[in-house]
């Protein structure tokens, strides 16, 4: 799918929701942006053939653009426009070494989008919402009102654990204390601070959070130092009352010790928007699994096309991006 020709060209590695709107932002400024037909993640090598005629490429969080990638880019590539938060998908390292920038698309939308589906998980789970539906959906009537079976458990006045108090984990932390009268405890590499002072929030021990918190959510940025964060020692220090939720990054947790403890009915639920196929084998019904949609909605959506046409013409016609994620003119970036 190819959109007005113009001499700088762009390619667009799987369509978003608003192409044609992203298509016409960068056709004021001369650009022309191509895609695929296809809703599936891009292919290596349809990524590689579009590479040639391309002065940019958008990427989606899906796309592993690595070492080996962006070695075989074309000089002509200068900017990867990651279309999501996060950036792990990219070697950021190896694109700066052949002198090409790198950006993302941390909106405000995006980061309260993700901050509300996380505060819908705990809500879920804690209320048996995807139990209590797999179960009536199996059935023709209601099941037998009886008081032997797994109940709920409160959300008011308990212990939210934020693992990860950044721009979202700080969201959910606010929406959690005000709205619940959660206490807020959390785990970071830096203190925040300002939540402390806002909410009461104390910092703890990764392990400590993992004991006495009633809610744990995960919200940390992926890196060598987070890999697998929460262990499985972190899992089986967790309560048994305990509702967990990830909407970061699948690898930030022992994912085979979580499922092993939530299918031995060990945890109150757990809810997930980032996984592996690991999670085929989960047996327990209070899961929610959301397929990495937790900042899908219209207005996130549109935001973040807004900042990746920005981001785009920021390169190609003004040089100087709206949010870049790495230097490539030697000056150090914040």
């Amino acid at each position: 799918m190819r959109f007005k020709e113009s001499d700088m060209q762009v390619f667009l590695s799987r369509p978003l929701f608003n192409t044609p709107h992203l298509s016409a932002r960068l056709a004021e400024k001369g650009i022309t942006l191509t895609t695929t037909e296809s809703n599936d993640i891009c292919s290596l090598e349809t990524l590689l053939e579009h590479a040639k005629d391309a002065d940019a490429l958008i990427t989606h969080t899906e796309d592993a653009i690595t070492a080996e990638v962006i070695a075989a880019l074309p000089e002509r590539v200068k900017l990867i426009a990651n279309y999501g938060i996060g950036f792990s998908n990219i070697d950021v390292d190896a694109a700066t070494a052949k002198g090409i920038q790198v950006t993302n698309t941390p909106t405000e939308e995006a980061f309260h989008a993700t901050a509300e589906a996380t505060v819908a998980l705990i809500v879920s789970i804690a209320r048996q919402v995807p139990a209590l539906n797999t179960e009536r959906r199996a059935m023709k009537t209601d099941p037998a009102p009886s008081f032997q079976r797994p109940t709920a458990v409160s959300i008011r006045n308990k212990v939210t654990g934020v693992i990860g108090l950044g721009r979202i984990g700080s969201r959910v932390a606010t929406m959690m204390h005000h709205g619940f009268n959660n206490k807020i405890v959390y785990f970071d590499l830096f203190q925040n601070s300002d939540m402390e002072t806002a909410l009461g929030a104390e910092k703890v021990a990764l392990d400590t959070l993992c004991k006495t918190a009633d809610f744990i959510c995960v919200n940390m940025p992926l890196s060598a130092d987070t890999h697998h964060l929460v262990s499985a020692e972190m899992i089986d220090a967790m309560q048994d009352h305990t509702v967990f939720i990830n909407t970061a990054r699948a690898e930030l947790v022992d994912e085979e010790a979580l499922i092993a403890r939530v299918n031995k009915g060990e945890l109150h639920g757990v809810g997930l928007d980032v996984y592996t196929d690991l999670v085929n084998d989960i047996t327990a019904e209070n899961v929610a699994l959301t397929s990495h949609f937790a900042n899908f909605e219209k207005e996130a959506y549109l935001a973040m096309t807004n900042l990746v046409a920005d981001n785009v013409i920021g390169v190609l016609v003004d040089a100087a991006p709206a949010t870049a994620v790495n230097s490539v003119s030697g000056e150090p970036h914040d």
